[in-house]
Formats: C-alpha cells, sequence, structure tokens
C-alpha cells in the first residue's frame, strides 16, 4: 500500500508539472511560478510564465531564458534537466525575455529546492556549457538579451582556468557613448563572493605588468570568429596595451577565480540599464571582459550589446552612435553597422536578403564585411549553394543575399538553441568628406525565402551637441556721415571691435541663437560754428596785454568705449555663407572728454594770427543701457573655423554704423 500510494503521488506531481497552467490575473500583476521535479538523477525545471500578447499584425511571440541554478551552473532551454554534484539547498531563478510581445517583461522569481542526492555515474550534459566557449575556448561573455533602457540585462562570464588562478575584470560604458548607461545591480555574484565595482589602476598596472601575452576575441550572438593575438616585448607594452583599453570606459568591477572551485566557471553578472540611455538606442555599444590568469597568458572577450527599445531580434544597429563634429567634419569616418535576423517559421530559410537603405552621407563602395552567420564563403569563390554574394541595386540600395543556406526556425520542435535561429551581418562603411551637422540614418528590409519583407528599426547616428566658442576682431565705423545741425559738425571717428560669443556647433539648416561679448571703441568730434566777439586771452608771447582776439571757435573730442551683448538668431544656408538678425544692449562709458577753443586776431603786421587753449572737462557719466537692432552677414567657413563678417547697426544718436571684423569659430 506504502509504494501504491508513493506512485500515486509521484504520478500526480508529474501530472501537475506538465500542465500550462494559465492564470487569470492581468498581465501586470502575473506572478512566475517555476516548477520542479525529479527527473532521471537530476531535476526538471519549468517556468510558469504569463501568457505573451501578440502585438496586432506583427509576428508570433516568443519567450527565451536563462535559468541560473543557484550552483554556478545555467541553461538556455525552456524546461532544462540539471544535475546537482552536491546534496544542499539552492536558490534557483528564472530570466525570462518576451520577444514580439506587447506585454511587460516577466519578473525574475526564485525558488529554493533541497537536493538530497548525490552525482550519478552518467552526468547530464549541459548544452549551455558545452557551447559556451565558441570565441576561443577559454574565457567568455554571454548576454541574455539586448539592452532596453529603463529594464536590466544579464551577462553569464565564463572561463576554463586551466588549473590557474587569475582575475577577471569587466569593463562597461564606454567613454565613447558619453552616458554611465549599465549600473552593476546588486544581484550580482560570482557563487557567494560579491563582485568589486571599486578598483584602482595602479593596482591594475601591477598585474598588467605580468601580462606576456593577450588574445581578443568578440561576439555579439553568436561569437564573431575575430580572434587577434598580441604578444608583448615588455611590461610597459602590456601597460600600455591595457591601459588604452581601461581608459576606453568609465566602470570597471572584478572578481577572482580560484581553480578549487572548479576547472570551468561560470559567473552571473545583472546589470540595470539607465533610462538615459533612450539617446542611444540603434547604438551599439561594447561590453568588454579580460581574463588575466597567473601565467600571464590573458584573454580580452568583447561582446556587442544593442541598445533597443523592444525586444525584437530583427534590429539594425551602428556605432558610433554619436560622435563629436570638431573631430569628424573634415575627414572619413569609419562606421560600423550590424543588422540581426531571425527566422521565427517552423522550417528552414533557404534565402535571406537584406536590402540595407543606408544614408547618402556613405561611401557604399567602401563596404567592408567583418563577420556574418550562418557562416559561409563568397559565391564568387564557392559553389552556387551556401554562399553570400552583395551589390547595388538599381535604387541605390546596399543587397547582401545568403544563398541556398539553412537557418532553423524557432517553431522547430527540435530547436533548443535559440541563437541557432539567428543571424546577422557585421560591416564596415566609411562616410564622405566635410559632412554636415545632422543625423544619419538607416533600415533594413528583411526578406526571408518569398515572404513578405520585414522593416528593421531606423539605425540612427548623430552628433553630440556641443557648443562652439567664437572669437572676433574688426572695425567699426559710421556710416552717417556729418550728424551735425545748425551749424554744428559732428563727425564719429573710426574704432577696434573685439570680442567672443558663443553659438551651439554648426546647425545645419535650422536657425539658432548665438550670444556675443564685445568691446568696441569710437569717438566724436563736434565743431561748434566761428562767433565773433572781441577780447582778451593771456599768452606770455604777447605781452602784458595778452592776445586780443575778435573770434573764436570752440571743438569737443570725445573718446567712447563700447561693452556690448549683442544676441541674435541666425541661419547657416550652406557652409560658406550664415546671416543673422538681434538686437544689441550697449553700455557707453566716456574715456575721453577733452575741449579746444582756437582764438583769432591780428598780428603786428595785420596778418591774422591765432592761438589754442585745451582744456580737460569732467567725463560724461556712464550711460543708461541703450539697445539697438542690427543685422549680420559672415562669408567664409561659417560652421567652424575662419570667416568675415560685415555687420550693420542702427542707433537713434549715431544712426548707422557698421563693423567689418573677422572670425573664428571653434
Amino acid at each position: 500500500m506504502k509504494r501504491l500510494l508513493t506512485f500515486i503521488s509521484l504520478l500526480f506531481a508529474h501530472y501537475s508539472f506538465a500542465q500550462d497552467t494559465v492564470s487569470d490575473a492581468p498581465i501586470d500583476t502575473f506572478q512566475t511560478i517555476i516548477h520542479s521535479q525529479l527527473e532521471g538523477g537530476g531535476q526538471r525545471f519549468k517556468a510558469e510564465l504569463r501568457p505573451l500578447v501578440q502585438v496586432p499584425g506583427g509576428r508570433t511571440p516568443f519567450y527565451t531564458y536563462l535559468w541560473d541554478f543557484g550552483d554556478g551552473h545555467f541553461s538556455t532551454e525552456a524546461n532544462p534537466l540539471h544535475q546537482y554534484a552536491k546534496p544542499g539547498e539552492y536558490e534557483v531563478s528564472i530570466y525570462a525575455v518576451n520577444n514580439y510581445d506587447d506585454g511587460p517583461r516577466p519578473k525574475r522569481p526564485k525558488k529554493k529546492i533541497k537536493v538530497d542526492t548525490q552525482l550519478a555515474n552518467n552526468p547530464i550534459p549541459n548544452r549551455f556549457e558545452q557551447s559556451f566557449f565558441s570565441a576561443n575556448q577559454t574565457f567568455q561573455i554571454f548576454k541574455n538579451c539586448n539592452a532596453i533602457p529603463g529594464q536590466d540585462m544579464s551577462l553569464v562570464v565564463g572561463v576554463n582556468t586551466g588549473g590557474k588562478k587569475g582575475k577577471i575584470y569587466l569593463l562597461t560604458n564606454e567613454k565613447i557613448a558619453g552616458l554611465a548607461g549599465f549600473s552593476l545591480a546588486e544581484q550580482s555574484r560570482y557563487y557567494n563572493e560579491k563582485i568589486d565595482s571599486a578598483v584602482k589602476e595602479p593596482q591594475m598596472q601591477q598585474l598588467w605588468a605580468t601580462v606576456k601575452q593577450s588574445t581578443l576575441t568578440k561576439s555579439g550572438s553568436p561569437a564573431y570568429g575575430i580572434k587577434e593575438e598580441q604578444q608583448f616585448k615588455s611590461e610597459k607594452d602590456a601597460i600600455s596595451y591595457f591601459s588604452n583599453l581601461y581608459e576606453a570606459y568609465q566602470t570597471v568591477s572584478t572578481y577572482e577565480v580560484d581553480p578549487s572551485n572548479g576547472e570551468t566557471q561560470f559567473a552571473l553578472v545583472n546589470l540595470d540599464i539607465t533610462p538615459e540611455m533612450l539617446v542611444d538606442t540603434n547604438a551599439i555599444v561594447t561590453i568588454s571582459g579580460v581574463f588575466i590568469p597567473e601565467d600571464g597568458l590573458a584573454n580580452v572577450h568583447q561582446v556587442d550589446v544593442p541598445i533597443i527599445k523592444s525586444h525584437d531580434p530583427n534590429k539594425m544597429s551602428i556605432r558610433p552612435a554619436r560622435m563629436n563634429y570638431r573631430l569628424q567634419m573634415r575627414k572619413k569616418k569609419t562606421m560600423t553597422y550590424k543588422v540581426q535576423f531571425q527566422n521565427d517559421g517552423e522550417g528552414d530559410a533557404k534565402n535571406v536578403r537584406l536590402e540595407m537603405q543606408l544614408p547618402k552621407e556613405i561611401d557604399k563602395d567602401s563596404f567592408k564585411l567583418i563577420a556574418l552567420y550562418p557562416e559561409c564563403d563568397s559565391c564568387e569563390n564557392a559553389s552556387s549553394r551556401g554562399c553570400y554574394r552583395y551589390y547595388l541595386d538599381d535604387t541605390g540600395k546596399l543587397v547582401f543575399h545568403f544563398k541556398d543556406i539553412s537557418l532553423p526556425g524557432t517553431g522547430a520542435p527540435d530547436v533548443t538553441d535559440q541563437d541557432s535561429t539567428q543571424g546577422f551581418i557585421l560591416f564596415s562603411v566609411h562616410t564622405t568628406k566635410r559632412l554636415q551637422n545632422k543625423s544619419f540614418k538607416a533600415h533594413t528590409d528583411i526578406y526571408f525565402d518569398k515572404n513578405e519583407p520585414i522593416r528593421t528599426n531606423t539605425a540612427t547616428s548623430r552628433f553630440r551637441k556641443g557648443f562652439s566658442p567664437i572669437v572676433t576682431f574688426g572695425l567699426n565705423s559710421s556710416i552717417s556721415g556729418d550728424l551735425g545741425e545748425n551749424d554744428i559738425s559732428k563727425k564719429y571717428t573710426n574704432g577696434i571691435a573685439l570680442g567672443v560669443g558663443l553659438a551651439p556647433i554648426a546647425p545645419y539648416k535650422k536657425p539658432y541663437w548665438q550670444v556675443e561679448l564685445y568691446a568696441t571703441t569710437s569717438g566724436l568730434n563736434t565743431d561748434n560754428p566761428r562767433v565773433d566777439g572781441d577780447g582778451v586771452v593771456a599768452d606770455p608771447e604777447y605781452g602784458d596785454k595778452g592776445f586780443q582776439y575778435i573770434a573764436s571757435q570752440t571743438s569737443l573730442e570725445q573718446r567712447f568705449l563700447h561693452l556690448s551683448i549683442p544676441a541674435q538668431v541666425r541661419y547657416n544656408f550652406n557652409r560658406y555663407l550664415s546671416a543673422g538678425i538681434g538686437a544689441m544692449a550697449r553700455l557707453q562709458i566716456n574715456t575721453k572728454n577733452e575741449s579746444t577753443t582756437s582764438y583769432f586776431g591780428r598780428g603786428a603786421s595785420g596778418v591774422e594770427a591765432s592761438i589754442t587753449r585745451s582744456d580737460v572737462l569732467e567725463k560724461e557719466k556712464t550711460s543708461k543701457i541703450l539697445w539697438n537692432p542690427f543685422v549680420d552677414i559672415n562669408i567664409g567657413f561659417v560652421y567652424l573655423g575662419p570667416s568675415i563678417g560685415f555687420r550693420y547697426n542702427y542707433d537713434k544718436n549715431v544712426k548707422h554704423t557698421a563693423n567689418i571684423y573677422a572670425l573664428w569659430r571653434f
């Protein structure tokens, strides 16, 4: 009877485990449940996930999985069978990613299980770990998904220690991206050891100096097949190599590996993606891992992580997504594009055609293939089956065609590795010279056999926003002529203008603000009419009687310093011509105020004589703030560099003035 009851209990447990339970709970409150049961000397796991919600008119949604068994081992199967090496209590969790789904990402549940069985004589093979080290057989990083701002992602960092102790560094947040988009989540762990994020470069340099050789590999999903080896002749060379790699990132984390924990070891690193990364969607960022063992034969593995808005496996990404205009405006820039695709059908895709609409700023003839999957040879070198070719079609699109391949579909019953259903091409192209400060957009239409095309997102590369300092030097001149009246003559004299300004860097075909700070000098000479009238002016040359005059004339010489703040709205018509209109706030300071009087009389011989007397008068008070409108034209390199400017000002007192100046935009 006891055996019968045990059999019935096991049968009931198996039946309960096998059911696809669908909860009536709302999608956003659905709690993922982990089920487990004994099977063949191991534990069979299954996750009860919320139902997928297909996007109206979209493709069939599906889940991808990353199981953490709590003992340093992982799996990407939907219902994995895992065998624990030792009895004990373990915490199991599931990281499920919803693809083509219109609902929220499932929460990460945890379940503690107690294992009483010993290791069986025939260990259960772990397919995930067996194929993990496809890039270099020693050290590699696996990502469970691409990065969505505001969510998180997981990295599995694996190492074959080879019986050697060592250190692993994880470098995140490339400086070229300009944002700290990844932060180390608290639940990151290597077994039960905390990953250290407080790493100091001097300590690292001591370790770098011990490196004799470094092997670099790269992957995206799957590995790119890129392998570069670097031999170091001296400690200085090794330190320089790793220092350059370290300096490319803002954040570094580390942990130690010990072969006593096993030859093959895996760490789970959870990264939170900050919402600020929304500005970089469609970009590719790189995370680098470095394994430095005690024998100095290091491995560097870099994994490309596209920044995305939704988990759509069909995607186009670009690197760099943001550029510095000052560094790129007058030279060609190498752009790296990646087009990813996934067959979500039940059968194999035999032909995959990628029709890429690249921006006109891209030189399509500079196309250079870096890596691809499925791996195959060029149709020019191979037979007619299982090859690739690329060409420009009549509309200017760059077409890449996988011909007579076999790409499995996610709906095939025998598919256990979702990566095998994905493909990609990674390629570089050059931009043309003299780029405009605008965004470059690209997209791809993906054709699986004879099905309707799938259009990817728009991959956009843009220049970072910034400001351009401006320095000017020129001449200030009145063009009003004689401003006098009632026989009083007033003439303004020329002065110099020196200023600085600030504007957005090289705006392309859109109005923009420009503000400046100017110091300008000017002069005003006022001549009063000659006035008849007798008088005497003391003068030693004429003795006690002095100089007797019959007429006099007075003039006034003034000099001014103008402190001005012009603000204007400008527009660049092209790279050689721009114009602006604005208003100027001006403060006028009187720096010289000198009166000169000439006296006219008759000399001893009857010939008219004159003498002159000068007086320094009290300077005028600093003026109130004055306002005047102006228009401005620049001719030359109006984006960045030198140009010539002409500015016309109207003032109610001076009437018409002009500035001719040279300027340089940095």
